[in-house]
């Protein structure tokens, strides 16, 4: 049905939350603060490592941000697949969607390494042409610049796209870029958070993607 599909990770591919709690909570730890809640923590994702730990820290120093994000990372790197697990009926739907022919690709929020690991040990990295991550604060979604490039490398219109996603960063950069949306209402959102957001489709399992009806709206 489209030439490109872009897919988010988090909420999306992969339900990351534990291995991404359990990083978060391990830094609180390592600087004697109290562990967090996991929806609280969740509730902290999608704006990038930086941004989260300022959250889980209450905290606007550069310095001290960047330290934080160090040992998410360092810790995280080790243990991102202890408890993730690819959404039911994710692979299987990635395998039919790339027989058929289209492009695949992801663009996160998350950093481009991180993802990648992330994606070779769930066993879904080959289905992708591309994995974008944000190598600038400015250029993470709901900037569109990465998913113009994505469309431009690819030859894809923007009625030949999709951005799939569950969070609402991911359908504002559909707006933003001019392309049709899909909202993941099995993500960390939820259905009528992304009502809200006005997706031109909505999916609640990962194979409704293949069967894509008009638009809902």
């Amino acid at each position: 049905m489209f030439d490109l599909y872009v897919f988010d990770l988090d909420g999306t591919l992969v339900d990351t939350r534990r291995d991404i709690a359990t990083a978060v909570n391990h830094v609180l730890d390592l600087h004697a603060r109290p562990a967090a809640e996991l929806s609280t923590i969740i509730s902290w994702v999608g704006d990038g490592l930086d941004d989260m730990m300022a959250r889980a820290f209450k905290t606007d120093d550069p310095e001290f941000i960047e330290q934080l994000v160090d040992e998410f990372r360092l810790f995280y790197a080790e243990h991102c697949t202890d408890f993730s697990c690819l959404y039911d009926g994710c692979s299987e739907t990635l395998a039919s969607l790339r027989a058929s022919g289209p492009h695949l690709s992801v663009l996160t929020n998350k950093p481009q390494d991180l993802s990648i690991e992330i994606l070779r040990r769930l066993g879904i990295f080959e289905h992708f042409d591309h994995v974008v991550g944000p190598t600038d604060a400015e250029l993470r979604k709901p900037n569109p610049s990465n998913l113009l490039s994505l469309m431009r490398d690819v030859g894809a219109g923007s009625e030949g796209t999709l951005m799939v996603g569950d969070s609402r960063n991911d359908i504002l950069v559909a707006h933003n870029a001019g392309v049709p949306s899909c909202g993941c209402t099995f993500g960390y959102v939820g259905r009528t958070a992304l009502v809200e957001l006005n997706p031109t489709y909505l999916i609640d399992t990962w194979p409704d993607l293949l069967t894509l009806g008009t638009p809902k709206s």
